[in-house]
């Protein structure tokens, strides 16, 4: 246990300001779309976890952010046995961004990399709906064949709310940190060249 701490705290220390100001405006962004209206699972959770994953953020930074984003929300929306299951897809998008989206070279913004990032969110839907409804059958349907179906059949229309939410947040994330590094780089060819 004292291991664990000693890592936290040596992972904090090394926080800048401006990361703490990021990863405060990103749990509130992300409690603000669970808690103000919006069709259900359409929400920015799980393209943060590809994103933070892709972009190499500290994992365990970029876990907090998704743990602490929805712990924040659940304490309104209330806590439910299927939190686990939810939490522990989410986090599994860090993995998909860090080992799927993120090439061999890092995230460089071109056509491979846009490929890498609609299947990187189609797995982690896909991911989120098997599993969080396994989970659900599990725990509330019959267990037998047809209680299957019937769970993931009614789960069905959510599919496409969890499929848009992934796909558009990623790409408004993954889309803004391209041009923020488009302006960065024309800034430094300017500066270069004005010497």
């Amino acid at each position: 246990m004292n291991t664990i701490t000693a890592r936290i705290r040596r992972s904090l220390s090394a926080v800048s300001a401006s990361q703490v100001t990021l990863v405060g405006a990103a749990v509130v962004v992300a409690v603000a779309s669970r808690l103000l209206p919006h069709p259900p699972n359409f929400t920015p959770m799980a393209a943060i976890g590809i994103f933070a994953g892709a972009v190499c953020l500290r994992p365990a930074i970029a876990a907090a952010v998704i743990v602490g984003s929805m712990l924040i929300s659940d304490l309104f929306l209330g806590f439910h046995p299927l939190m686990p299951v939810i939490y522990g897809c989410l986090l599994m998008n860090l993995v998909i961004g860090a080992r799927f989206v993120r090439s061999a070279n890092g995230l460089s913004m071109n056509a491979a990399s846009c490929g890498r990032i609609v299947a990187g969110s189609l797995i982690g839907s896909v991911l989120f709906f098997l599993t969080t409804n396994f989970a659900h059958f599990v725990g509330f349907y019959p267990p037998t064949f047809e209680g299957l179906v019937a769970c993931y059949t009614a789960a069905i229309p959510f599919f496409q709310f969890t499929l848009s939410g992934d796909l558009v947040y990623a790409g408004v994330l993954f889309g803004a940190y391209a041009l923020v590094g488009m302006k960065s780089r024309a800034r430094a060819t300017a500066m270069v060249a004005a010497r």
